[in-house]
């Protein structure tokens, strides 16, 4: 287990004396347990609204790659998304927030990695962003990407740890979050964004408190607001992992 502290965000004292922190925060992804989705031809569907679809198109082979699942993972037994990881395709399961945020939100979600394959070792992704490109759909490029969360494979069969990109850093400068966590197994993360000053604080339950880190950025600029959550496995990064139960508030 790994825990880092910095001085803590500028952004609470100002939510507090500003009188925004006693205020009620709003979901911004009121369908997070997917409970509401038909299938799995309904997930990956965009309908422009507030809802969970594929967002990259690397062919119809990467999207079919995103699944709806109903069976019961580890206890379980409610409806989750799946995506198996391929090392031919990117897959990504993104949803447009209700309404975009530039000042801070935060996130959690529930996940359960099953596989990362060896040969990159790095999958499992989230990003909390925004779209800037339009080329490959929100969260596809460092330049759209605050938040950039993913998994490796410890050195420890049977484990894995998080880790996240900070800054504009290369792959070998990733920051370990958490160490040896145990694949097969649920965990639910949380995050803290304070998007201004470009920082956010990431908490697993029962493992990690208010891991502190710097938000990603290309060529010396964070993303400014952040308008999608998403999850992804990519061809130089497949793995196969469930998440459920996701959530994003304004704060």
């Amino acid at each position: 287990m790994l825990i880092r502290f910095r001085p803590f965000f500028l952004f609470v004292i100002v939510l507090l004396v500003s009188g925004l922190g006693q205020a009620l925060a709003a979901e911004l992804v009121p369908n997070g347990d997917f409970e509401d989705v038909k299938n799995g031809k309904d997930l990956r569907k965009d309908s422009k609204g507030l809802d969970w679809y594929e967002s990259r198109h690397d062919t119809d082979a990467g999207r079919d790659l995103l699944k709806l699942s109903k069976k019961n993972i580890k206890g379980n037994k409610t409806k989750k998304a799946v995506i198996i990881g391929s090392p031919e395709w990117n897959t990504y399961l993104s949803y447009r927030l209700a309404e975009p945020q530039k000042l801070a939100v935060s996130a959690s979600y529930d996940i359960l990695v099953k596989e990362i394959l060896p040969e990159h070792n790095r999958s499992g992704f989230m990003f909390l962003g925004r779209v800037k490109d339009k080329k490959g759909g929100p969260n596809s490029t460092g330049k759209e990407r605050f938040v950039f969360l993913g998994f490796e494979n410890s050195t420890e069969p049977g484990k894995i740890n998080l880790f996240a990109r900070e800054g504009s850093n290369k792959w070998a400068d990733r920051t370990l979050v958490a160490e040896n966590l145990d694949l097969n197994t649920w965990y639910t993360i949380k995050v803290e964004a304070n998007i201004p000053e470009g920082y956010y604080a990431v908490t697993i339950d029962g493992v990690v408190d208010a891991f502190e880190l710097e938000s990603f950025y290309s060529k010396g600029r964070t993303p400014n607001k952040i308008s999608h959550i998403s999850f992804a496995s990519w061809n130089d990064g497949p793995g196969t992992f469930y998440v459920d139960n996701i959530s994003v508030k304004d704060q």
